[in-house]
């Protein structure tokens, strides 16, 4: 049996740009939606499954864990809330509190510029050129423990 872990890092949504006096209150645009549904379908197309959802408090990411989750092949994946992982997040913070973690497939829900710094730091090997966290992309990693160029990056799905 592998002893390797699974880490998808999963950018929020296409979200409202304007009219919020504070960002952590933007909500998903019906774009935003689509793009999180069409990104969720592709996920269940690899066939992998899900431990633990960590999603960042932030609503539009609330928003992207609602609307993805709903689009899975499972329904019995824990959820919860992280406040580390908002766009202000530290990524080696995050890597070792990642290795904490008993599950073995975990599903992190968050913003930029965290989610790329996260995949960037955590790749063994520099990123594809091509490689970019737009909105509800899902980057998957693979990696018997989560520290600076420890894992293998495996793919990315991107709308």
């Amino acid at each position: 049996m592998s002893s390797k872990k699974q880490l998808y890092v999963l950018r929020h949504g296409n979200a409202f740009a304007h009219g919020y006096e504070r960002d952590d209150l933007r909500e998903l645009t019906p774009e935003g939606i689509e793009e999180v549904k069409q990104t969720a379908r592709a996920f269940n197309e690899q066939g992998e499954r899900l431990d633990a959802v960590f999603v960042s408090p932030y609503v539009r990411a609330q928003q992207t864990a609602k609307y993805f989750l709903a689009e899975l092949d499972q329904t019995d994946v824990e959820v919860q809330s992280c406040p580390l992982i908002t766009p202000s997040g530290k990524e080696l913070d995050i890597a070792l509190w990642l290795n904490d973690q008993k599950a073995k497939s975990i599903l992190l829900i968050t913003h930029q510029p965290f989610a790329h710094q996260l995949v960037e730091l955590l790749s063994d090997e520099p990123l594809p050129a091509s490689f970019a966290m737009t909105t509800a992309a899902l980057a998957a990693l693979e990696g018997e423990l989560f520290a600076t160029a420890c894992c293998q990056y495996r793919w990315l799905i991107a709308q």
